[in-house]
């Protein structure tokens, strides 16, 4: 059930601002004749909305190819949000440990760890299941530059944003990604993506000692740009809700 959503992502990587998807997949089907269908096409498609507020929303937070729990800065972005709008639900983060319980990689879920980005996701579906989450948002930051290398190893971006380029004319960008996903089927409701300037953090970053703070606000300026994105995407998705 994991297919559309990597179409989706692949999709939406050419997009700005967050990417919506409620379409039914038996809709998607019956409008066209089953010999007209490939099988895994339509194996592919057989998946349905489910959308029902408020609900257990997972937070998964993708850094360096390992899944990891939000840090207190980016776990209050969330908390914002819920405060804003408690319809949502709640947010609770998917945690590396329940992930270990699964039977899955907690510490390296990157392509080349897992084989594909599917499996993957497929590893925090499970975890997210058995914290009896209804949906989860799976979301990473890393850092490009325009020559394609890290420039400071905040971080590669792996799994959700990992054939995303800058489109900005900057030095070095922060990138962020993230989808929406649901727990139970997979179905892919959205995704979004975000490039912040980051020229300012790989200037000093090797020279200063304070590598660690300053990999830190680097990644919660990237957080900082998606999350809102993120929470456009929730409010578009709860006026579709039932």
């Amino acid at each position: 059930m994991t297919r559309p959503l990597i179409a989706l992502i692949l999709l939406a990587l050419a997009a700005c601002g967050p990417s919506i998807q409620t379409t039914s997949g038996a809709d998607f089907i019956a409008a066209t004749p089953a010999s007209f269908i490939d099988e895994d096409i339509a194996k592919a498609a057989a998946v349905e909305p489910n959308l029902r507020f408020p609900a257990r929303i997972g937070i998964a937070r993708i850094v360096n190819g390992s899944l990891t729990l939000p840090p207190a800065e980016e776990t209050a972005l969330f908390t914002d949000i819920a405060e804003r709008n408690s319809r949502y639900g709640e947010f609770v983060p998917v945690s590396p440990l329940i992930m270990a319980m699964t039977g899955s990689n907690a510490t390296g879920i990157n392509r080349h760890q897992s084989g594909t980005a599917a499996a993957a996701i497929q590893q925090i579906r499970l975890a997210s299941a058995r914290q009896h989450l209804d949906y989860v948002i799976i979301y990473e930051i890393g850092a490009r530059s325009r020559t394609g290398n890290t420039p400071f190893a905040l971080a590669d971006v792996t799994l959700v944003g990992g054939m995303l380029l800058p489109t900005r004319n900057i030095s070095v960008a922060g990138i962020g990604a993230a989808a929406f996903v649901d727990v139970r089927n997979g179905y892919p409701y959205g995704t979004t993506q975000v490039a912040a300037d980051l020229s300012g953090f790989a200037r000093t970053f090797q020279a200063d000692r304070r590598s660690n703070e300053l990999r830190a606000q680097a990644t919660l300026k990237v957080a900082e740009a998606l999350v809102p994105d993120i929470e456009t995407m929730l409010s578009e998705l709860a006026a579709r809700a039932r």
